[in-house]
């Protein structure tokens, strides 16, 4: 503004006049701007009322439950209902209006109309109580070697077809069916490293990396493509990314070392995508 509001020397000696009216003015536009995030907040959460829809694949229900449970301690006057199902269908569900929020894998193409928000990426691993010469890595070759019994979508397409050899594959969308077969030692499967807890923990039960291609999968949100964003779903995201759901979803991803063999630090690495 063409003025002085700092008296200069070797050191700080204060404010000029004007920098005193300077200071005085921030000040007032700092307490305006936190006075206005209020009043918006409030805004906001008066709208945070009535029905919303959140959908998720098989494979991402362990995060569905952490992040609804959080998102509705948060805004108690949602009536929230979470619904199972395969990507096709709840991308159809989301364009027709029907879906809110879909927590899905990335990997494949969105289609047109729907937008993607990315939130981290985890790895794929071999889930077994059979003998696999205690590699630290398996192909996906190896994989369909094997019977195996798979939760559906918790494998990327571009994968599943890599397993249609194998011997005998089931398909179930249910955990505790799964837990079952595997618990009977001549089954394997392959999950994402969140759901690994989902089997019974056992002394001959390990989860084995899997080679690339493939390997990795991409989680996050998918909503119709608006601007802006409705305040409901940009809460839903806005609270994912809190410190406190961050270091849940960090929990939930490290429980697969409670399973697998001794590795290299590199390959139990996994990334959180920053918001």
């Amino acid at each position: 503004m063409d003025v002085l509001i700092v008296k200069r020397g070797r050191r700080f000696e204060g404010l000029t006049l004007e920098g005193e009216r300077v200071l005085a003015w921030a000040q007032q536009m700092l307490e305006d701007c936190m006075r206005l995030k209020q009043e918006l907040h409030g805004l906001r959460d008066s709208r945070m009322r009535g029905p919303f829809r959140l959908g998720m694949i098989p494979a991402t229900a362990g995060l569905a439950s952490v992040l609804s449970v959080a998102f509705a301690d948060q805004f108690p006057d949602l009536q929230i209902s979470t619904d199972t199902g395969e990507p096709d269908h709840l991308r159809s569900l989301v364009r027709q209006g029907e879906m809110d929020v879909v927590l899905m894998y990335l990997d494949e193409a969105v289609n047109e109309g729907l937008d993607s928000y990315s939130l981290y990426r985890e790895r794929l691993f071999l889930l077994t109580g059979m003998d696999v010469d205690n590699s630290r890595r398996v192909s996906w070759d190896d994989v369909a070697a094997l019977p195996l019994c798979l939760l559906k979508s918790a494998v990327p397409s571009t994968a599943e077809a890599q397993l249609k050899k194998a011997p005998r594959v089931l398909h179930t969308d249910s955990a505790a069916v799964l837990a079952a077969h595997i618990g009977t030692g001549r089954w394997a499967t392959v999950l994402p490293q969140s759901l690994v807890s989902v089997l019974p923990k056992s002394p001959s039960l390990k989860a084995v990396g899997i080679t690339r291609p493939n390997e990795q999968v991409s989680v996050g949100f998918v909503t119709l493509k608006r601007d802006p964003l409705p305040a409901v779903v940009h809460a839903l995201m806005e609270t994912a990314h809190t410190p406190d759901l961050v270091q849940a979803i960090r929990e939930m991803l490290a429980t697969f070392e409670d399973y697998a063999p001794k590795y290299s630090r590199g390959s139990r690495r996994t990334t959180l995508l920053q918001p």
